[in-house]
């Protein structure tokens, strides 16, 4: 078996209804850069802030994301930052930023196609 040295990295992938309006979201309001697509016409693109990359894929059925469980946790260095930078941008916040029971600050947003991402710093 494989050694756990062999395991590089991990990109999350969500499947979207529009890529280009994602696109927008991802960059102009998060503060990502797309650095990959792919496809004619474009069906896959790869926007990335910092170590994070996210995969955007045209969604090819129905699918919604829940509203229950977290698609996605960040970890970042200045929490309280990133909110005021999110807020301001409009940026859809469902859950507001506190300190948590298991010891971390974060809170939760929404993207257009009902992703929920958390971010987070411990405390």
């Amino acid at each position: 078996m494989a050694t756990s040295e062999n395991f590089s990295h991990s990109a999350v992938i969500f499947p979207v209804r529009n890529l280009a309006e994602s696109i927008e979201f991802y960059t102009k309001k998060l503060g990502f850069e797309k650095t990959f697509e792919w496809g004619e016409p474009m069906y896959y693109a790869i926007v990335k802030r910092g170590g994070v990359a996210i995969h955007l894929t045209k969604r090819a059925d129905g699918g919604i994301p829940s509203k229950y469980h977290r698609a996605l946790y960040i970890f970042v260095n200045d929490i309280d930052g990133i909110h005021k930078a999110f807020k301001e941008q409009n940026v859809k916040i469902v859950n507001g930023l506190e300190d948590k029971d298991y010891k971390m600050r974060d809170f939760d947003i929404e993207d257009p196609d009902g992703f929920i991402i958390t971010f987070g710093k411990g405390i």
